[in-house]
């Protein structure tokens, strides 16, 4: 294209103000650093290299298919994704629970040392207690049994 007219880029965006909106869009894109996607020209404004870029096709308006379709395509990733993350998640548990068995040390008592018994615990009041309550009961039901009926 020895020069780049409104009309050549018409056939690709058919209508004059989204062709305005889009070149303009395209140029700040290019002054601010954007890669040319066509070859540039020494010489060349920016607005010139973005009418190049629409009309060859490769710059255009994103339509709602076009906006669906990469929203599928980040919910795809998204969920491809999380299944990695979670499959490693439970590779790493299982390493962990696998390490966390092997170390594992059983304590037993030494043999010199006795383990306490609840007679100690209760320092031998336990047992007197419970024969003095016991005591009790039976008195109790000596004098049910003695009264006449």
């Amino acid at each position: 294209m020895a020069r780049i007219t409104v009309e050549d880029c018409l056939e690709r965006e058919p209508n004059r103000f989204s062709l305005v909106q889009l070149a303009s869009k395209r140029t700040k894109q290019l002054l601010s650093g954007a890669k040319p996607l066509v070859d540039v020209r020494k010489g060349n404004k920016a607005v010139v290299n973005s009418l190049r870029e629409i009309a060859a096709g490769l710059v255009r308006f994103k339509t709602a298919e076009d906006l669906e379709r990469e929203r599928e395509e980040e919910e795809r990733r998204r969920q491809a994704e999380l299944e990695l993350a979670s499959s490693e998640r439970s590779v790493h548990s299982r390493d962990e629970s696998i390490n966390h068995v092997e170390h594992v040390v059983f304590e037993q008592p030494a043999p010199d040392e006795e383990e306490p018994s609840s007679s100690d615990s209760n320092n031998g009041e336990g047992e007197a207690g419970a024969s003095g309550e016991e005591d009790e009961e039976d008195s109790d039901d000596e004098s049910l049994n003695s009264s006449p009926l």
